[in-house]
């Protein structure tokens, strides 16, 4: 699904949609992610920020895109 799509489905939901993750952040929604665009991780810098976040004590929910549909 593409990113936009999801963040107007979330917003049409009741959500408020940001283009980060902050201390504000309450769900994290992650897609299959492309491998060589990860520069050696396997998670996005957007998704290792919510689990230092979480490693800190902020309630963040992470999510997988086929979980974030069944929602």
């Amino acid at each position: 699904m593409p990113r936009q799509d999801a963040a107007d489905l979330a917003h049409e939901h009741g959500a408020a949609v940001g283009p980060g993750v902050t201390k504000r952040t309450t769900m994290l929604v992650v897609g299959n992610q492309d491998l060589r665009k990860l520069a050696g991780s396997t998670e996005s810098a957007k998704h290792r920020k919510a689990e230092a976040l979480i490693g800190k004590g902020q309630p963040i929910r992470i999510v997988a895109e086929a979980d974030f549909m069944a929602f």
